[in-house]
């Protein structure tokens, strides 16, 4: 009997590493700002035992997922991982067929598909979203298998001769905002979340003045008596989509052309792009251009670079910045990190696939061009009439890519992902429909024109 039990127990180890070895894996790569979606989405092809983990456990805003589960369509067993890098990153991934800027989390442990399972670092992978601790024990380099854009492949130095040709799939529309920061008068006497008065509205011109150096707070409120306190921009680094959306919307200039960012005190940073950053916390007292970094194997020069997330640019805003010192921060966010500086009343939105959402837009935002993306009820959430009828330019499209190259059962289901991102693009907020759009641009920054 207790030999039969070892056997018994030999052949079914052996069945679940045969069930494993017959998965498919696949990884995606790429934009911040539309990985709420894309993780949604590839949560609405799995059937409903799928389980995963995210790291730190920050669920869809994580920078790492990994989903144990079996397709709704064409019963595919896979493991599907994301590592969310940024946009230019992401192409450059796939271009240069190079490890994806930010490792994926391992592979599990114990993998079954009926019911899913499967365990990573000692944690075992639930419906509901294990909290995976964060650390190289559990990453892994790898190359991706599709990148999440919200740029074209050709506004990026990876393209063309030389490199990996893309099959590009546009999925949705990204848009942006420009959004001010909190300040205090006095030092941190007095607290103002909403920012400062008078700051309504950015033009394309002030916006290149903002990406190249900064200029006066009187530009913007016509106070003579607010020539004295310089506004400058806290950004993104050279990997982030959201970088090539306020440089291209605004006119400023290419991919390549030199910016002058800052980061206020209190605030630390790497020499290398994904080392540990954070936001600080506290009074701004004093902004310095952004420091030497290697960013996407460059080294950049003083004040080029930015942040890696959106969501720490929006925790600087969060901060009040001291207009006594002379100093006030703007920035140009994607809808997935802007609520998140001084939320607003909250409002109910169901997307194209019927998932509803609680929509706090930040009351930060600001017009572009004397426009805003939404309607009059909701300027800064959807729906975003004013980008689908070509009144608001500061967007992108989203673009799903993978190397031509790509095929069999991967692309299967990379190509169910992104069929379903098509119809909630709109997740959350955070991007629109194309199928809403009555407006159309050729290329990054272009003019909207009638499609």
């Amino acid at each position: 009997m207790k030999t039969l039990k070892l056997v018994t127990a030999g052949l079914l180890s052996m069945l679940a590493i045969n069930v494993a070895s017959a998965s498919t894996e696949i990884r995606l790569t790429g934009s911040t700002a539309f990985r709420k979606a894309t993780v949604n989405s590839i949560q609405n092809v799995l059937n409903a035992d799928y389980v995963w983990g995210s790291t730190g456990g920050s669920g869809l805003g994580a920078n790492q997922q990994v989903f144990v589960g079996t397709t709704k369509t064409s019963g595919v067993q896979v493991i599907i991982k994301c590592s969310w890098s940024g946009s230019a990153g992401g192409i450059q991934s796939l271009a240069q067929n190079i490890a994806a800027g930010q490792p994926f989390i391992i592979d599990p442990t114990g993998v079954s598909f009926g019911p899913a399972a499967g365990t990573v670092g000692g944690i075992t992978l639930t419906h509901a979203g294990a909290n995976i601790p964060t650390g190289a024990d559990i990453s892994e380099s790898h190359t991706a298998d599709v990148a999440l854009s919200d740029a074209f492949p050709s506004t990026t130095p990876f393209t063309g001769a030389g490199f990996t040709a893309l099959t590009d799939t546009v999925v949705g529309v990204v848009p942006f905002a420009w959004i001010k920061g909190a300040y205090t008068p006095d030092s941190g006497v007095t607290n103002i979340p909403g920012g400062y008065p008078g700051v309504t509205n950015v033009s394309g011109v002030q916006g290149q003045e903002l990406i190249g150096g900064g200029l006066s707070l009187n530009q913007f409120t016509s106070n003579p008596s607010d020539q004295a306190v310089f506004v400058q921009m806290v950004g993104r680094d050279h990997d982030s989509g959201t970088r090539i959306g306020y440089i291209y919307d605004t006119q400023y200039g290419n991919y390549s052309s030199a910016v002058l960012q800052y980061i206020p005190n209190g605030a630390t940073v790497g020499a290398t792009q994904f080392a540990s950053q954070s936001a600080g916390t506290g009074v701004i007292s004093t902004l310095s251009p952004w420091p030497v970094e290697t960013v996407l194997g460059e080294n950049r020069a003083a004040g080029n670079e930015g942040f890696f997330s959106g969501g720490t640019v929006a925790s600087v805003l969060n901060r009040d910045c001291d207009t006594s010192a002379g100093n006030y921060i703007i920035s140009w966010l994607g809808f997935g990190d802007s609520p998140s500086v001084n939320p607003g009343t909250g409002y109910s939105y169901t997307d194209g696939a019927g998932n509803v959402a609680t929509i706090t837009p930040s009351q930060n935002a600001l017009t572009f061009d004397g426009s805003y993306p939404g309607t009059p009820t909701h300027p800064f959430g959807p729906p975003y009439v004013n980008i689908e009828q070509g009144v608001y330019t500061g967007w992108g499209y989203e673009h799903f890519l993978y190397a031509t190259t790509f095929s069999g059962t991967p692309k299967t289901v990379a190509d169910q992902i992104a069929t379903q991102l098509t119809s909630e693009a709109d997740f959350g907020g955070v991007g629109d429909l194309l199928s809403r759009m009555n407006a159309s641009r050729a290329s990054d920054g272009v003019n909207v024109t009638s499609p």
